[in-house]
């Protein structure tokens, strides 16, 4: 009985978040000039994240097994967990960089009147690197 209220109340969390996700995108593409409605949406768009984590199910542990193994096997894995190798590494510090020099070329744009486009798609593609690898290193590490 207590597992499956929880199962309903892990369901209608995910349901809302659905929700608040669509009507967080649908006030974002609505209220494109408007700061107050987008102001909303970001926040509609947070709590759907949120809501999503908070829904999701987390592994259980095993009272045992016939071999007598219990919690003690399945938290020994727990331990050796997958760091970020240095490759990543290099390449979170390179996109660091790059959104650095990017952000230095737009600067310089704005200072001539922005006149070219090219130093606003050279920052969005380096922050969106730089965000996502910089989001994969933190996961890795907080897992």
């Amino acid at each position: 009985m207590m597992s499956q209220t929880g199962g309903q109340k892990r369901y209608g969390l995910f349901m809302l978040a659905t929700f608040l996700l669509l009507l967080g995108g649908v006030a974002m593409f609505l209220g494109l000039h408007n700061f107050a409605i987008r102001g909303l949406a970001a926040v509609c768009l947070i709590v759907s994240a949120y809501l999503v984590r908070i829904s999701t199910p987390r592994a259980r542990p095993t009272l045992g097994n016939a071999t007598g193994q219990g919690r003690d096997a399945n938290t020994a894995d727990a331990g050796t967990k997958e760091r970020p190798s240095r490759p990543i590494w290099t390449v979170g510090v390179v996109s660091l960089l790059l959104v650095g020099g990017s952000s230095f070329y737009l600067y310089l744009d704005a200072l001539h009147g922005y006149h070219d486009v090219l130093p606003v798609y050279l920052f969005a593609a380096a922050a969106l690197v730089c965000a996502l690898v910089w989001s994969y290193i933190i996961g890795s590490r907080l897992r």
